[in-house]
Formats: structure tokens, sequence, C-alpha cells
């Protein structure tokens, strides 16, 4: 009982498995419906036709009933084969997937990354902006008292401007 509790497991796990497990189900019912029908028809007995009873005097002909069959089993072959094929391209898939999910996650750590050195080149701007507005205080500062020398000089002592000569 293990064992098929196991193998039971084993089939429901797989999708190919059971379409195949379907697939023979399918033909044991179709094959016991034909069985049950012939049973029925040869006991029912012959029924007056206009036509001789061939088939109830001899063996059925179940030839194209094993073809159809045939034909059923083929096609879900088929559809189990192309099922793998999925299946492949659907595992192929999942590792694309994992893949990017792997670069998106380095990515994040590079946009981490660069919005940190932002915020330090951010700061550094302001640094200097700060430096750069003392430095233009400093210079207008010594404009200022440029201004003013040359401004006080010549009327302090009512001396001659210079460049006049004596």
């Amino acid at each position: 009982m293990p064992r098929l509790k196991g193998w039971i497991t084993a089939v429901a796990a797989d999708p190919a498995a059971i379409l195949f497990v379907v697939a023979v189900v399918l033909l044991i019912g179709i094959l016991a419906g034909m069985a049950l029908a012939a049973r029925t028809r040869r006991r029912a007995g012959p029924q007056e036709t206009a036509e001789p009873a061939r088939e109830s005097s001899g063996p059925v002909n179940i030839a194209p009933w094993v073809e159809e069959g045939r034909q059923m089993f083929t096609h879900w072959q088929e559809r189990i084969e192309r099922l793998g094929e999925l299946q492949g391209r659907l595992a192929a898939t999942a590792q694309e997937i994992e893949r990017f999910k792997a670069e998106a996650s380095a990515q994040t750590g590079r946009i981490d990354e660069l919005r940190t050195e932002n915020l330090r080149l951010g700061q550094e701007a302001e640094a200097f902006s700060m430096e750069r507005d003392q430095l233009r205080a400093v210079v207008g500062r010594i404009g200022e008292l440029v201004r003013q020398a040359t401004d006080a000089r010549p009327g302090d002592a009512g001396e001659a401007t210079p460049g006049a000569g004596p």
C-alpha cells in the first residue's frame, strides 16, 4: 500500500504522467464500452431488418475502433511531448527571470551607491557655494577698501593729485 501511495504521488506531481494515465483510462473505458455493446447486441438476438444480420452471426469488426484508439493514443502522445517541450521552455523562462532578478538586485545596489555619491557631492557643492560666497564677500570688502583708499588719498592733505607735476 505505501508503494501505491508513492506511485500515485509521483504521478500526481507530473502533468505528463497524469495525461498518460487519463489516456489509458479512456482507452480502457472505450474498449469496455465496445465489449458491453457487443454483448448487448448478442443477447438481444437477431432483429428484423431488411438486411441479413451478418454482424451477429460472425465476429464483430472492431478494426475501425482500434484504429480510432490508435489515433487517439498517438494524439495524446504528441500532446504529452508538447507538454514536455513547454515545461522545458517554462523552466528556461524561470531561469531567465531569476537572472533578471539578480541583475535588478545588483542595479538596486548600484543605484544606492549613486544616491550616496550624489548626496556627498551635493554636500560638497553646498560647502563650495558657502566658500565662494565668503570669497566674494572678502573680494567685495577688499574692493571697497581700495575704493575708499583711492578716494581718500587725493583729498587728505590738499596734496596735488598724482600725475600732475610740480
